[in-house]
Parts: structure tokens; C-alpha cells; sequence
């Protein structure tokens, strides 16, 4: 009997470990499943999955990591030092500047105290010709919280009233039908 060689198979050794290692890889990657079917289909093995969701996880805490030791301290200096200067349609300085943080504070004053309609819509909502103002935004919106509130709690009681008067008149029916039955006194005679 002759003794078969690597080489008379003409593979290296190099060769063979190689095929064996992707051999070896492709089993631990590719899971073999079934449809409802019984038809055989390759995906990735669920130990795949669990390494690709560990990686996956490793980075994103990694990129959160150094958004915050670099990125956010820089965006945070940005938005603190940021100054907005108003200008016309030429691009001449109106006004004095102001920091952005002065900007956001200055327009949710004037968001809130905008005027209103009774819908809360205002004028550039609705035109110019229907805008009918009736509150600033901040009494329509304290005005519409109230309103629900009070709706709930109203609703809330009468269903309480509800149960409650529903269970006495149950109970006195009850009590009435009781005591009239008490009341009735069934004789029979034979004749």
C-alpha cells in the first residue's frame, strides 16, 4: 500500500490548515434552519449574532465615550460663546449682538407671548385677513391644560357617581323584591 502525500494531492500544508480554518469558521457563522415548510436554509448562526450584537454594542459605547470626553465640551463652547448679530437684507449690523443662549430665551419670550386666536393658531398661521387675537399663547396653553384637567377629573367623579348610585338602586331593588316576596303568602287548596 503507498502512502498518499500532501503533495501527490497537491495541497501544501499551508494549504490544508487554511481550508480547515475556513472550515472550521464557516461552521461556527452559518446556522442551518428550517421554514415552516421543512425547507433547509443557511443564515447567520446565533452565535454570530450574539458577537456581532457584543461588537456592535463595544462600539457604540466607545463613540458615546468620546463624544463625551471631545465632541460635546467642544459643541457645549460653541453654543455658549456663539454670538448672532441681526443684520438687514445688505448685510449691515441692526441692533447689538447677542449670545445664543440670550437669542433661545429672547424667542421663547416672544413665542409665548405671542398673540393668539382662541385655537392657539397665530396670525402667520392663519392670514392676515382671518386672525381674529383673542390671548397670548402661554394663557391659551394654561387655558387648554385647565380645560382638560377639569374634563378628566368631571368625567373621572361622574363614572364614581355612576357605580355608586348604580350599586344602591341594585341593593334597594334587591331589599324591596325581598321583603314583597316575605310579604306573599301562596296557599294551595284542593278541591
Amino acid at each position: 500500500m503507498t502512502a498518499i502525500s500532501l503533495e501527490s494531492l497537491g495541497l501544501t500544508q499551508e494549504e490544508l490548515t487554511n481550508r480547515v480554518v475556513a472550515k472550521i469558521a464557516e461552521s461556527m457563522t452559518t446556522g442551518v434552519y428550517h421554514d415552516e415548510d421543512g425547507t433547509e436554509y443557511f443564515d447567520d448562526s446565533n452565535a454570530l449574532r450574539g458577537l456581532n450584537r457584543k461588537i456592535e454594542a463595544m462600539i457604540n459605547a466607545k463613540v458615546d465615550e468620546i463624544g463625551e470626553k471631545y465632541i460635546l465640551p467642544k459643541i457645549t463652547g460653541m453654543v455658549e460663546n456663539l454670538t448672532l448679530q441681526k443684520t438687514n437684507e445688505w448685510g449691515e449690523k441692526r441692533g447689538e449682538p447677542v449670545t445664543f443662549i440670550e437669542y433661545m430665551v429672547q424667542r421663547a419670550e416672544a413665542y409665548m407671548t405671542e398673540k393668539v386666536n382662541y385655537e392657539g393658531k397665530s396670525q402667520s398661521q392663519c392670514g392676515s385677513y382671518s386672525f381674529s387675537p383673542t390671548q397670548t399663547r402661554i394663557t391659551h396653553l394654561v387655558e387648554k391644560h385647565l380645560h382638560y384637567s377639569i374634563d378628566t377629573a368631571m368625567k373621572t367623579a361622574l363614572n364614581d357617581a355612576t357605580t355608586n348610585i348604580a350599586k344602591g338602586i341594585n341593593e334597594t331593588v334587591r331589599l324591596k323584591l325581598n321583603e314583597a316576596v316575605a310579604g306573599f303568602k301562596v296557599t294551595t287548596a284542593m278541591k
